[in-house]
């Protein structure tokens, strides 16, 4: 009986393994109805007789087909079986055909023609079906709801023709009253003004200035942020004690469609102070000793973010010693007629956990080991609250996901947690290109190709959490190419490692040269602690000095040709700033001590140091002070003081200092103050230098501040002269335009003292993209 059990099984498989004959390749449509469509033979792998090694096969190539289709586009909907007969099998592919858009009719609506045709998405010729046009018709809406038209209504109707295979396809719409927000409302706000309610909300007023609105958008009603509206103006009033607040949703007065009027109705209610402060449940630890965490005090304003932080606080103070699960639910016992509410927090202290394993989940592109090296708690230690807190804010930092969550779960009985990590990934890679201009630079292009996570060791190369980036700038005034690469982690330890090439060619720098940079530059960094990093960098640079003009200073001169330049700097940083771009408060300073040649060999032998720092700190009216300097000197030695020419004692003009421009001195040409040849007046730089500027800057309208500032600064001969008694100085106003991405700078200054004999007191329009130090 078994050997007969191993010969049915042997011949099962055997059979199973046989070659199969492909009977018939057949194409229907979803109601099993057969017809012909020539276009599917491209994409199937098979043809009828032809013989296959085994079903397998079959199976593996035809869902290669059917993705195949899938992709080209000209399918609705695609599928694909294999049927089995006595004779061969039998491959059926189930396809409904997209038709190409012969014709596409616009009707209704004044804005119908060019415009709308475009912003449909839609061309003559491509292939298109149902959902196709119903995409077409949302992106039409969408158009005419930036057209001001929040009430349109777009349909659509399609005529096939299946012996041609095409479609007509005709939009109606029905626009509806062209609405403006002249005029946001607040009713039953008897305590907090108007003023500040509309900086809460997301929904603008048009403004005064028409074009503005244009700009901004500023009064286009958007239905799709009322309830985040509403929302907003809740938690602000919570936060400012009014615990009862009520707010409906807004009203919308269209009897004027271009003069609208928006109307919020509010109930303030009671604004309560905080009475008693108690808490309940707990065994493990005394009331007085956590009632430390909690930051409330009497007679304070009862913001609900902060008696939320109490309880945050609570929990932080039982998970930081272990406890897992910890609850705790602010109980309000409020008084109307008092004004002021009781607060008792209940506790639920939960239990002493242990780290079981950490589970790492939703990387589909990012490796492992790049999640698990920012986490701050492991395996086989006490549940912290706090270190699992800042592990996932280092992953959040990381600009690699957009949803990062940290959660314990019992594994098994006991007291042991597993700790999932959960990631949902974005994209980190960017591909940018566009035209630029400043009033330095002039015009110019750039293409960048960039990726954040970057991993040279596989294709596609993602997931390492490296860094690259590659950029070309074609300019009037400027051409760089720039390739770049960091691993942050070198060697697997908190040592960051980068690698830049680069060749730059600079033509603003005088009128009486041009000049040319080649080289490489590789450094190591490292976080010494919250607030402070160390960076070693060394370089390797061809400078090249050409197309000296004949009437040009001999300074500048005596520098025309190639010079070799091996350099070694450390700069330790200093950053408390609330942000990286546009702080309101704290410091950045950066320390750099600099030499190259002599051991490190070469062609330039100097030595210096440069010291920069910038403050900003917050004032009434929402203005932000920014005090921000900059001390440098630099001196030759060796062969470099041995062979000085006329000027700069052996400094090439490369790595003296000048100063004026869009980033200093912005009353005067960009590096026009400092030393100036008499004969030719070219500025020729000097081995030292100092600047410092004070700016206020003051909200004007959203993501646009105003700025008045004063700049001072002097840049001497001699290295490490600081004498400030040649100094220039100047005053001025500006614009920053804090748009994501292309942040603007326009500033206009006035020079107040200067030397006569270079400089006039003409004033200077600077403009600049992108963020001063």
């Amino acid at each position: 009986m078994k050997k007969a059990l191993v010969l049915f099984t042997a011949f099962l498989v055997a059979a199973s393994l046989q070659a199969e004959t492909i009977k018939d390749i057949r194409i229907v449509n979803q109601s099993g109805e057969s017809y012909t469509m020539s276009s599917v033979a491209a994409f199937t792998s098979f043809q009828v007789g032809e013989q296959v090694p085994d079903r397998e096969t079959i199976l593996s190539e035809i869902a290669i087909d059917v993705n195949r289709m899938r992709k080209s586009g000209r399918y609705s909907f695609v599928n694909a079986r294999m049927d089995v007969e006595a004779d061969g099998v039998v491959l059926v592919y189930t396809v409904v055909s997209k038709h190409r858009l012969r014709r596409m009719e616009i009707v209704g609506g004044p804005k119908s023609g060019g415009r709308i045709r475009k912003k449909s998405e839609l061309e003559i010729g491509q292939f298109a079906d149902d959902a196709t046009f119903e995409l077409a018709a949302a992106k039409i809406k969408e158009a005419y709801r930036d057209y001001w038209y929040p009430d349109v209504e777009v349909s659509w109707k399609s005529k096939t023709n299946d012996e041609l295979g095409t479609v007509d396809v005709t939009f109606k719409i029905e626009e509806g009253d062209k609405l403006a927000i002249k005029k946001i409302e607040f009713e039953g706000n008897d305590i907090i003004e108007d003023k500040k309610l509309k900086k809460v909300i997301q929904q603008k007023q048009k403004s005064w200035f028409a074009p503005w609105s244009w700009i901004t958008g500023s009064g286009k009603y958007k239905e799709e942020v009322v309830d985040a509206d509403v929302f907003a103006l809740k938690s602000f009033y919570m936060n400012n004690g009014f615990l009862d607040i009520s707010v409906s949703e807004p009203e919308l007065d269209v009897s004027k469609p271009k003069k609208s009027r928006l109307v919020f109705k509010i109930d303030e209610g009671q604004r309560y102070r905080i009475g008693k402060i108690s808490l309940s449940g707990m065994e493990k630890y005394g009331e007085r000793e956590l009632r430390r965490t909690v930051r409330l005090r009497q007679g304070d304003i009862a913001a609900y973010e902060n008696i939320e932080a109490g309880s945050e606080g609570i929990r932080s103070y039982y998970g930081n010693r272990g406890y897992v699960r910890t609850v705790v639910r602010p109980v309000y016992d409020a008084n109307a007629q008092t004004a002021v509410v009781d607060i008792t927090y209940e506790i639920t202290e939960g239990e002493i956990g242990y780290i079981n394993a950490v589970n790492i989940g939703g990387n589909e592109r990012t490796i492992d080991k790049v999640i698990r090296r920012e986490l701050v708690i492991y395996p086989g230690e006490k549940y912290n609250r706090s270190r699992v807190l800042t592990s996932e804010n280092r992953l959040r930092n990381l600009q690699y996901f957009e949803i990062v969550t940290i959660n314990p779960e019992q594994a098994g009985e006991g007291n042991k947690y597993d700790l999932n990590v959960q990631v949902k990934e974005k994209a980190t890679g960017s591909f940018t290109a566009g035209v630029g201009f400043s009033s330095v630079e002039s015009l110019m292009g750039y293409v960048e190709l960039s990726q954040g996570n970057f991993n040279w060791k596989t294709w596609p190369p993602i997931g390492a959490g490296q860094k690259f980036k590659i950029r070309a700038t074609l300019g009037t005034e400027r051409n760089d190419i720039d390739i770049s690469f960091i691993e942050p982690w070198f060697l697997d330890r908190q040592l960051s490692f980068g690698i830049d090439l680069f060749h730059r060619e600079v033509n603003y720098f005088s009128d009486s040269y041009d000049q040319k940079n080649d080289g490489m530059r590789l450094s190591l960094g490292k976080s010494l602690s919250r607030f402070t990093r160390g960076n070693l960098s060394y370089s390797l640079e061809q400078f090249n000095v050409f197309d000296v003009a004949d009437t040009a200073s001999q300074a500048i001169q005596d520098e025309e040709g190639r010079r070799l330049k091996s350099g070694l700097q450390y700069a330790w940083s200093f950053d408390s700033r609330d942000r990286f771009f546009d702080a309101t408060r704290g410091n950045k300073t950066i320390v750099t001590p600099f030499m190259a040649g002599g051991p490190l060999g070469a062609e330039t032998d100097i030595f210096g140091l440069r010291v920069k720092s910038t403050h900003h700190w917050p004032l009434i009216w929402d203005m932000i002070l920014n005090v921000r300097g900059e001390i440098e000197s630099v001196e030759a030695y060796g062969d470099s003081k041995a062979n000085a020419g006329t000027y700069g004692d052996g400094v090439p003009i490369f790595d003296r200092l000048f100063l004026g421009g869009s980033y200093n001195l912005r009353g005067y040409e960009y590096r026009d103050v400092g030393p100036t040849d008499p004969d030719t007046e070219d500025p020729v730089g000097g081995n030292s230098k100092g600047y410092w500027t004070a700016e206020v800057t003051y909200p004007i309208w959203n993501k646009i501040r105003g700025a008045v500032f004063y700049d001072w600064g002097f840049v001497n001969v001699d290295s490490w002269d600081f004498d400030p008694s040649n100094y220039a100085d100047d005053w001025g106003i500006g614009l920053r335009l804090q748009i994501p991405g292309f942040p603007l700078q326009l500033d206009y200054a006035w020079p107040i003292t200067f030397d006569e004999r270079y400089l006039d007191d003409k004033g200077r329009f600077n403009f600049l993209i992108g963020h001063t130090f």
